[in-house]
């Protein structure tokens, strides 16, 4: 374990037996689980009804589902891939890479994460509980994807961002459903920025394994293409903010947002591998300030 793990507050507070298991399910970087649940939490927070018991307890539940799911998700990836994280500078101390943690072990804690996702998951309605199943096995595909597919990181964003969906059924469809397909379409873009951005950590081994990414695949256009995403993004959700009357203040705060996004990616990132890890985990401040934005445009309208 690298010296960064053993500093990180959740290694400090439990016993060195679970700290593999604690890396293998990345709880010590939860920005994988948040960028999960801000989709989710971006359409619970325009229902009009955000402080009902039902709208707060659904937080509760895909706050606690995208940890588990996210967990799920980051146990079938090495498993998928653990031949590849071997010959990976970044990933070959992975649990699984480096035989900290058996196979064997590793599919009974992602067994037992299913049954706790799918327990998490009936207590939604059927609709919601429908969307949920649909989308599970492309949990597994993102990392066959890398494999015969140039795009992996469009199957990533399709993953997600699903719980767009599975929020605007559980909240019983109060959201018009062509506003959450306009949401869908900007977190897309946002997701295929910030994991291409990511991808650069591995685009010599990525490139040397014969392994696709959207990295590799736009190369020296790779800036022209991270930026078209972000501004893609900022207008779909300002129009997202338009098509539920969201009002001028929430416009204001989405193209500060943007301004920022960009200044970041343009003169702090700069294209540099070294800065994808601390680039990747700021898109939390991005999320909790689009977060900020709805709740300000659903609820103060002005």
């Amino acid at each position: 374990m690298n010296t960064h793990n053993k500093n990180n507050l959740i290694f400090k507070l439990l016993p060195p037996f679970t700290h593999s298991y604690l890396s293998l399910v990345r709880l010590d970087k939860p920005i994988g689980f948040l960028l999960l649940f801000y989709p989710v939490s971006f359409v619970l927070a325009s229902s009009d009804n955000i402080m009902s018991k039902n709208v707060l307890v659904l937080f509760l539940i895909f706050f606690l589902g995208s940890i588990i799911m996210r967990s799920a998700g980051c146990i079938v990836n090495d498993l998928i891939d653990t031949e590849i994280d071997k010959k990976v500078i970044r990933t070959k101390n992975r649990a699984l890479a480096s035989s900290k943690i058996s196979i064997k072990n590793a599919l009974i804690l992602l067994l037992t994460l299913l049954i706790i996702g799918f327990l998490i998951l009936i207590q939604l309605n059927f609709e919601a509980i429908i969307l949920g199943i649909v989308i599970t096995p492309l949990i597994a595909l993102y990392p066959l994807a890398k494999r015969f597919f140039i795009l992996p990181q469009f199957i990533l964003a399709l993953t997600y961002n699903w719980g767009c969906f599975i929020g605007w059924a559980a909240l019983g469809s109060n959201i018009p459903f062509s506003s959450i397909i306009i949401l869908y379409l900007s977190l897309i873009f946002w997701t295929l920025a910030y994991d291409t951005i990511y991808a650069t950590q591995d685009e010599k081994e990525d490139k040397k394994l014969n392994l696709y990414s959207s990295t590799l695949l736009f190369g020296s256009k790779k800036m022209i293409f991270l930026n078209l995403m972000i501004i893609t993004k900022y207008f779909l959700i300002i129009f997202y903010g338009s098509s539920l009357d969201f009002g001028f203040i929430f416009n204001i705060l989405v193209l500060t947002i943007s301004l920022i996004n960009l200044l970041d990616l343009n003169l702090i990132w700069k294209n540099k591998p070294e800065n994808a890890s601390s680039y990747f985990s700021r898109n939390n401040y991005y999320g909790i300030s689009l977060l900020f934005s709805i709740l300000i445009g659903s609820h103060f309208n002005v």
